[in-house]
């Protein structure tokens, strides 16, 4: 591609590649694999679109510029990127396949993503009763030193995260959208905690607007990243319950706390409870039974609540 005079590494096609992309799907991972980003590249821009994503991703291609202009897009926003090769990637995100993330943009401390973390996720319409638990188990979590991943959104995420940081402990906020504008508006004072005290990561480049599909996609991740996904309230159709079966497929533990009988809210995480996809846990020292390798007993704070 004669407009990439500036294309000549791996880390830069892929950097290239993430700013195109909505997501990886089979086919680009196979390119991936088999000849690299590079040439990748090249196949898009010389391939003819079969469907839609394709031909986004093709209009992208054709409009983006040198890779010397896109970092220049990432240090005017203080915005950084990781790619999927560099020795540095978090080990934990591979076990997504073809489908793990090209690379991730990213604003905080990116070595939390090597630590142990657990994800607590539930619904937007959240009570005060779910707001409260999940405030509590992530405050819990991160006093002992767990880093507590979820997603941004208002309802159980934002108390999540919220209860971490009130703990003085970290958190990670997984966005569904470029991290030039974080999404909802309305947790900006949030945002600029976590950004300070923790990590903000999304796999979409700056200028990307949050889609239904990228909010969905984006649980695969908060999944991944996580020892264990924990959910809060959810409803029988929800976000939340498919970051648990992301989990599920990836062979991660899921816990979920269990709910009133005639709350909307909580009738998706009884199911899971039901069904045996997830464990049943109504605090602290039962998830801990449940996530730590035998035998092993945190140190930073008491069992007795």
């Amino acid at each position: 591609m004669a407009k990439f005079k500036d294309l000549n590494t791996e880390p830069d096609a892929y950097l290239a590649l993430s700013w195109i992309s909505d997501i990886c799907d089979l086919d680009t991972y196979k390119l991936i694999t088999k000849f690299g980003a590079i040439e990748t590249l090249n196949v898009i821009n010389q391939s003819s679109p079969r469907n839609a994503v394709e031909k986004r991703r093709k209009n992208r291609l054709s409009n983006l510029g040198e890779i010397q202009e896109l970092k220049y897009v990432l240090k005017r926003n203080s915005i950084n990127y990781i790619s999927a090769i560099d020795t540095y990637w978090p080990k934990s995100l591979d076990d997504l396949g073809f489908n793990k993330p090209l690379g991730l943009f990213f604003k905080g401390d990116i070595d939390l993503l090597h630590q142990e973390n657990i994800s607590i996720v539930g619904t937007r319409k959240s009570s005060n009763y779910g707001n409260s638990i999940a405030g509590e188990f992530a405050f819990d979590l991160a006093s002992i030193g767990f880093n507590v991943v979820s997603g941004g959104a208002i309802g159980i995420d934002t108390a999540s995260h919220h209860g971490a940081l009130n703990a003085q402990g970290k958190t990670i906020c997984v966005q569904a959208n470029g991290l030039h504008n974080l999404y909802p508006s309305k947790n900006e004072i949030l945002f600029d905690k976590i950004v300070k005290n923790g990590l903000m990561i999304s796999e979409y480049p700056p200028g990307r607007s949050p889609t239904k599909n990228s909010f969905l996609n984006r649980n695969r991740i908060i999944a991944a990243l996580s020892k264990s996904t924990m959910v809060v309230e959810a409803a029988e159709i929800s976000g939340a319950l498919s970051t648990a079966r992301h989990a599920l497929r990836i062979q991660r533990l899921v816990l979920a706390v269990p709910g009133s009988i005639h709350s909307k809210s909580s009738a998706g995480t009884n199911e899971l409870i039901r069904n045996r996809e997830a464990e049943s846990v109504t605090n602290l020292q039962q998830v801990l039974e449940l996530i730590l390798p035998l035998g092993q007993v945190p140190t930073k704070v008491s069992l007795e609540r």
